[in-house]
């Protein structure tokens, strides 16, 4: 498997920061979460891409995968309002050409929700259909998009393996791909094997992290369950730490010892 930080907790400061701390750790990789003030999707200046693009280059990183927001902004794929839809669509279209940029192939999607107190399959249609233009997009760029669900609290759309599975599915093309976040899944009562069962090859992204978004072994998932299966199901491809709790955003630096630390005690991924 190929592991890469994420600097969700590192918002409080600069992207250097980051990057530093990556070149000095076993890891090559990043995944860009991209978020003001650091690198915002919706405004950026051609210069400040070029300089992420350099001080990335300079560091000898790649860039596994890009996060953009799209659960606290108002990014919505499946929502009624057109005007949302469209924007959200824009958005998304920028977020390739910045994927593109910096020489990376994975963009995260989450869809966004329909009213609850509406019909899911109305909402499905809006999704199914802003999916299929984006998806047409990422065909040009040579771009995929790694799909996640939600949990119930947040989404009516995807919330399972299988609706992943029936939305790629739905959407028919190889730049659509399904992915794992190890905290939806275990709020969703699923297991590994259910994701594979459901979607084998298409799983193609994992977010490894322990409840609550925090690092493995901060919470009280069985993280060394978990790794044990992917390495049963016989998974070599991308994993990223999406890190999100704010109790790491004082000294993000230590929260990357700890993952590596963890990783050194419970796997031989970085020997």
């Amino acid at each position: 498997m190929k592991f890469a930080p994420m600097n969700y907790h590192y918002l409080r400061y600069p992207i250097e920061k980051f990057l530093d701390k990556v070149e000095e750790s076993p890891f090559d990789s990043i995944d860009l979460y991209c978020s003001a003030p650091q690198l915002n999707i919706f405004d950026y200046s051609l210069g400040k891409l070029i300089e992420l693009d350099r001080n990335i280059r300079r560091r000898k990183l790649n860039v596994m995968a890009i996060t953009p927001e799209n659960c606290t902004y108002p990014v919505n794929f499946c929502t009624p309002d057109i005007i949302t839809r469209e924007s959200s669509i824009r958005y998304y279209q920028r977020a390739i050409d910045t994927a593109e940029f910096l020489g990376c192939s994975n963009v995260q999607i989450s869809t966004g929700f329909g009213y609850f107190n509406q019909p899911r399959d109305e909402a499905w249609k809006y999704c199914q259909e802003s999916l299929a233009q984006v998806i047409a997009y990422c065909e040009r760029k040579n771009v995929r998009l790694m799909l996640e669900e939600l949990k119930a609290t947040t989404t009516n759309v995807l919330i399972s393996s299988k609706d992943i599975s029936n939305m790629i599915r739905e959407i028919d093309s190889a730049n659509i791909v399904g992915m794992i976040d190890l905290d939806q899944m275990t709020y969703a009562g699923e297991t590994i094997d259910d994701y594979f069962d459901n979607l084998g090859e298409k799983i193609q992204h994992i977010h490894f992290n322990d409840r609550g978004h925090t690092v493995p072994g901060d919470g009280d998932f069985p993280m060394k369950e978990y790794y044990s299966a992917l390495k049963k199901r016989g998974y070599t491809g991308n994993v990223s730490f999406e890190i999100c709790d704010r109790r790491y955003y004082c000294n993000p630096d230590k929260a990357i010892d700890d993952i590596v630390s963890w990783m050194k005690e419970n796997t031989n991924e970085l020997e």
